[in-house]
């Protein structure tokens, strides 16, 4: 893990104070210092998924820091964010955000939404995410590889996924997340 102490003390603080209002504002602010342009915070891109490379994971407060880097087209599934929350920058390129809200589930598990919010986050824009208003899709709309960083205040090992299916309906998968590298 290749995250400097002087990165991961405002990153503490933040999350002391209130996690993410404070988390989104400090890491906006070191995002727009260039703190988070080093190269190896983050994979070349991989043909068939974004590359997730763990960078820091904090032995004190749980909280681990994520390089995220997207090909040209590339997208996540519409998915949840397994109860943590979390703080994601733009570091180099396009993403495009779509949130969702589970409207209902089914008594077989299936699950309907209603989209939301649409919005295309460039360099330097952060989000947040807090469960139950976790659900949502992310994705490269540029055609360079893109680069984010992502905050998380746990492990974020795990995740509900959700296929569309017929008459606007989504299964949902359980899904168990990796690193790359």
């Amino acid at each position: 893990m290749s995250m400097s102490l002087a990165l991961v003390e405002p990153i503490r603080r933040a999350i002391r104070d209130d996690r993410v209002t404070s988390l989104a504002y400090a890491v906006a602010k070191l995002g727009a210092s260039g703190s988070f342009s080093n190269p190896d915070f983050f994979l070349d891109p991989r043909a068939e998924h974004y590359a997730r490379n763990l960078v820091w994971r904090d032995p004190d407060n749980g909280f681990v820091v994520v390089g995220m880097t997207w090909a040209p087209g590339q997208s996540s599934p519409l998915h949840d964010h397994g109860g943590v929350w979390g703080v994601e920058i733009v570091v180099r390129g396009e993403m495009r955000e779509t949130a969702y809200r589970l409207a209902e589930r089914d008594a077989n598990g299936r699950c309907r939404f209603v989209r939301g919010q649409e919005r295309i986050a460039t360099e330097g824009s952060a989000g947040v995410l807090v469960p139950p208003h976790d659900h949502h899709v992310f994705g490269n709309v540029g055609t360079k590889p893109a680069y984010t960083l992502h905050v998380y205040g746990g492990a974020f090992a795990q995740c509900k996924v959700f296929a569309p299916e017929a008459d606007g309906w989504y299964r949902e998968d359980d899904v168990t997340l990796g690193y790359d590298a």
